[in-house]
């Protein structure tokens, strides 16, 4: 091979072994912020600050595509990318937060576990600044950001399902790695008769982040804001929108 061969080989090679570095360095970080996320949302938590510290039977009123579960992202997965999913999900969680909040007076018991879980979903969803957003993402996120549908949800209910979906969506990848908090988790295995794979580990991360596709928008070039939770009539409030006074 001429020495120009030799050379070229070797720049190719030497780069893929720094990109590839770089990547595990951001998957390892998304694996440390969400393992800090997963051990602030057990169980123990979310009923202590979600149900005992609220009124029996509360209920917050959110977007209707604000409320994502388990079967919304396994009916996207044969066609939406792990990091679009992630980042759907940080993004509308982020947004549930902020909502959660506006029904919280700052002194409620509650109120700083939710800031807590807000801020570390935002670090989430700061990871994927230069993601290109799937069309059926966007979409998803412009309906829940109108605000127009909305339905009354039990707080614990909406942070069960930012515990369950996470899960879903890095217990496979960050099992492995050396995050406590990750040792636990159960990789989702494929159900008889479905349709839909299991979600895979999707690599890299700063790889993951840089594709390009068609007909896609980039989070950068605009910001999302969370849906404004509508104001109570004057005398009566109504349920879900009322302030919770500790």
């Amino acid at each position: 091979m001429p020495r120009g061969g030799y050379l070229s080989l070797c720049f190719w090679f030497c780069l893929g072994i720094v990109v590839g570095s770089e990547g595990l360095e951001a998957q390892t970080k998304e694996c440390a912020i969400t393992g800090s996320l997963r051990d602030k949302l057990q169980y123990k938590n979310r009923v202590r600050y979600m149900k005992h510290y609220f009124p029996i039977d509360y209920r917050i009123s959110v977007p209707y595509e604000g409320v994502l579960r388990l079967a919304n992202i396994t009916r996207l997965q044969a066609e939406v990318s792990q990091p679009n999913l992630r980042y759907l999900w940080a993004s509308l969680n982020c947004n549930t937060m902020e909502i959660i909040q506006n029904v919280l007076l700052e002194d409620h018991p509650s109120w700083n576990y939710i800031k807590e879980i807000y801020e570390l979903l935002i670090y989430v969803r700061e990871i994927a600044m230069d993601l290109q957003v799937d069309p059926q993402v966007a979409t998803i996120l412009t309906l829940a950001n109108s605000g127009r549908d909305r339905k009354l949800v039990k707080p614990k209910a909406l942070l069960d399902n930012c515990y369950k979906v996470m899960d879903l969506l890095y217990c496979l990848c960050c099992k492995e790695s050396n995050i406590h908090n990750w040792e636990d988790c159960v990789v989702p295995q494929a159900q008889p008769h479905s349709h839909h794979p299991p979600p895979q580990c999707a690599g890299p991360a700063t790889l993951l982040y840089r594709h390009s596709r068609a007909q896609t928008s980039v989070v950068a070039e605009r910001e999302l804001r969370p849906p404004e939770v509508e104001a109570a009539p004057p005398g009566k409030a109504k349920l879900g929108e009322e302030r919770v006074i500790p």
